[in-house]
């Protein structure tokens, strides 16, 4: 049989099948993956801030904020002997890097008069609880309510408002106080008809979206504490207001930018990376 020649320990390659990938090969490979790593992380970057320019106008939106972090590091990191001498400083390549997290900004976003009758705004903390066609719970804090054709009180999709509150008839009028009490004027006087509750969770940012302003409880987000408005560290309930989108459209055209210059300049990285590549395939030949 026959014995192929040991590669020379400089040698980018050998003759043999199994050929030994050049240290400069991997150089440049490992610079193709940190600028595809890269791409990836600024197209994530872009996904969320257009999501958020897209509901800059709407109601109760809470608006996502991504985070990134870097990927592993090849070479040899500080105080690693070599040859015996311990250099001061390392020379680490990194990776790339990857999205870390995309969690909800939950500050408060300014009030605006609303027109219906049940236009409601929390001022502080908590979220109205709404039930979901799948039999859940969620949580809004879009508080653009309405009549259905049997009185319940339901969200602009249709979702029953916790609490199971429906208009008595003849109802002329609603009210609605900062601590959730809801009265109805009809025919026979002035009576309360049910209690609004909030609640609040101690991790929000853990809380998943699942569309029409609406997000579900989760083991990142805790279990919900639910009360009367006002108490128990909850917000109150403004009748005739509703809460705007807390996106600051400055912030994300500048976020856009950046988003828009990263993935510009991971595309000349990659193309530039290839293109050494190339050479560098074209000398071993």
């Amino acid at each position: 049989m026959k014995e192929w020649p040991a590669p020379h320990p400089e040698a980018d390659t050998d003759n043999g099948p199994h050929q030994r990938r050049s240290p400069r090969f991997a150089m440049i490979l490992s610079a193709l993956f940190a600028s595809n790593a890269g791409l990836q992380a600024a197209s994530a970057f872009l996904d969320v801030t257009s999501n958020n320019v897209a509901n800059s106008n709407t109601t109760g939106y809470k608006a996502g904020q991504i985070t990134f972090q870097d990927l592993l590091y090849t070479g040899s990191p500080a105080g690693a002997a070599t040859q015996g001498v311990t250099p001061p400083s390392s020379n680490q390549i990194g990776t790339g890097a990857i999205v870390d997290t995309i969690a909800g900004n939950f500050t408060q976003g300014g009030l605006t008069p609303g027109e219906g009758p049940l236009d409601l705004a929390i001022t502080g903390e908590g979220f109205f609880a709404v039930a979901l066609p799948d039999g859940t719970t969620g949580y809004t804090r879009s508080g653009n309510f309405n009549f259905d054709n049997a009185g319940n009180v339901v969200t602009a999709d249709g979702f029953f408002l916790g609490g199971g509150i429906a208009l008595p008839a003849g109802t002329t009028a609603v009210s609605v106080s900062p601590a959730g009490v809801v009265t109805a004027t009809t025919p026979d006087g002035i009576q309360q008809i049910g209690q609004l509750q909030l609640t609040r969770f101690q991790n929000p940012a853990g809380l998943t979206r699942v569309g029409n302003t609406t997000f579900a409880a989760s083991p990142a987000s805790g279990t919900g504490t639910t009360d009367v408005p006002g108490t128990n560290g909850l917000g109150t309930i403004g009748q005739g207001f509703l809460e705007q989108s807390n996106v600051e459209l400055t912030n994300e055209l500048i976020n856009l930018l950046i988003a828009q210059r990263t993935f510009s300049f991971n595309t000349q990285a990659i193309q530039i990376e290839t293109q050494v590549l190339q050479a560098t395939t074209d000398l071993i030949r």
